[in-house]
């Protein structure tokens, strides 16, 4: 057909192209095309082709389908011409030699297995951000020993707040025992007194009995002596009993009092030695350090598993590549991306099913846009036959298009 190749033609196609595609329009797409045509000619009836601004609308809307169609037609040609390519690719390495067939099938289980060895590594999920990582790694030499120190210095903070605690609770004791002494000082303060008050009293009472009753009163006055001298000699050892024990107290609670001040100063030191480090390493304490360094330590594993494995994944598609490309195969890239295609034969089966139907979706996929490139151009040339006066107009518009 005059139209087809002219279509071919301005597409670039050479004559072997498509000797593989049957491109007909003789029974359902030509019937198909003529209605298109009617459907164009009764559209073009409904404007007026004298109007220059709708005839140029409408000329447009034709070229601009056949820009879009030829742009469609050269990126399913490369598709298609890509598929095939590795049709024949298959059908080459289906008829390799056994021996040959061997040096790919040995190359190809080399990548295989690196992939599943890569599969079935378990990566650690990610819990420490990328500044993080890159802190242990400029540290890794000085953690350990960043992380004892750290440990040893929270130890010993924990040790003084003891004894800071231990040393309240002795100053609490020695405080209480010091009211208590106090206490017993005002109870023999307290004896001493009722001791001379009642002395007074049982001196004037038998003074009294004495002079006026004349009743004899020296054994009274012997008792009260001897009672009196009693009450006022254990008044006063309680009192000094319990200055004494004031004065310890005192002693006690200022020793005390001196050491918590030594140890507050101790504890405020390694406090301040503990915020500095955490401020610098970004924690709140050894744990959480320990924490970020034991994820590092996983983290680089894990990258250092995927280095090994992208290297040595390098060296096997590299291997497979130049064999592939030792047996002529057109595309070894496709394969050393598929190498279960080349081991396995249910594989094998399955991806040339898959090209097969590929290849013919693109071949109906070109033969529309064709349809569509024909329609365009017929609708055209009618319209350069009915309307010759403006032949050169719609002429100079489909030469923008070119």
């Amino acid at each position: 057909m005059k139209i087809l190749n002219w279509v071919k033609d301005i597409l670039g196609f050479g004559e072997d192209d498509f000797d593989d595609i049957e491109i007909n329009f003789s029974s359902e797409s030509a019937e198909s095309l003529m209605e298109s045509l009617a459907k164009a000619s009764r559209r073009r009836r409904t404007l007026n082709m004298n109007d220059k601004a709708q005839r140029e609308q409408y000329v447009r809307e034709y070229c601009d389908m056949m820009a879009v169609a030829s742009k469609d037609v050269d990126a399913q040609k490369i598709e298609y011409q890509q598929v095939t390519q590795r049709l024949a690719d298959l059908e080459e390495l289906e008829k390799l030699p056994l021996a040959d067939k061997s040096q790919v099938r040995i190359r190809a289980n080399r990548v295989i297995k690196i992939e599943q060895e890569d599969s079935s590594y378990t990566r650690p999920a990610k819990k420490i951000t990328e500044s993080q990582y890159r802190e242990m790694e400029r540290l890794a030499k000085d953690i350990p020993s960043i992380l004892a120190k750290m440990k040893e210095d929270e130890e010993y903070q924990m040790a003084v707040r003891r004894d800071l605690n231990l040393l309240e609770g002795e100053k609490g004791a020695v405080a209480y025992q010091r009211k208590e002494e106090r206490s017993r000082a005002r109870t023999a303060k307290n004896i001493a007194f009722v001791a001379i008050f009642g002395a007074v009293m049982a001196a004037a009472l038998m003074f009294v009995l004495n002079q006026a009753m004349h009743v004899e009163v020296e054994m009274g006055w012997i008792i009260l002596a001897g009672a009196f001298a009693v009450a006022l000699t254990s008044s006063f050892v309680m009192y000094q009993n319990a200055q004494s024990g004031i004065a310890s107290a005192n002693r006690k609670l200022n020793k005390a009092i001196s050491v918590q001040n030594t140890v507050k100063i101790k504890y405020v030191n390694i406090t301040n030695v503990l915020d500095y480090n955490y401020a610098k390493y970004g924690v709140m304490n050894s744990h959480e350090l320990a924490y970020i360094w034991d994820k590092y330590v996983e983290e680089k594993e894990a990258r250092e598993h995927a280095s090994d494995i992208s290297q040595r994944m390098d060296v096997a598609r590299s291997e497979l590549y130049q064999v592939l490309k030792h047996y002529h195969i057109n595309d070894p890239t496709v394969w050393i991306y598929q190498p279960g295609v080349l081991v396995y034969d249910d594989e094998a089966k399955d991806i040339r099913k898959q090209l097969i139907v590929q290849r013919q979706r693109l071949k109906k996929g070109i033969d529309f846009e064709i349809y569509n490139l024909e329609t365009a151009k017929k609708e055209l040339e009618a319209l350069v036959r009915e309307y010759p006066k403006y032949a050169e107009d719609i002429i100079e518009i489909v030469g923008e298009y070119e």
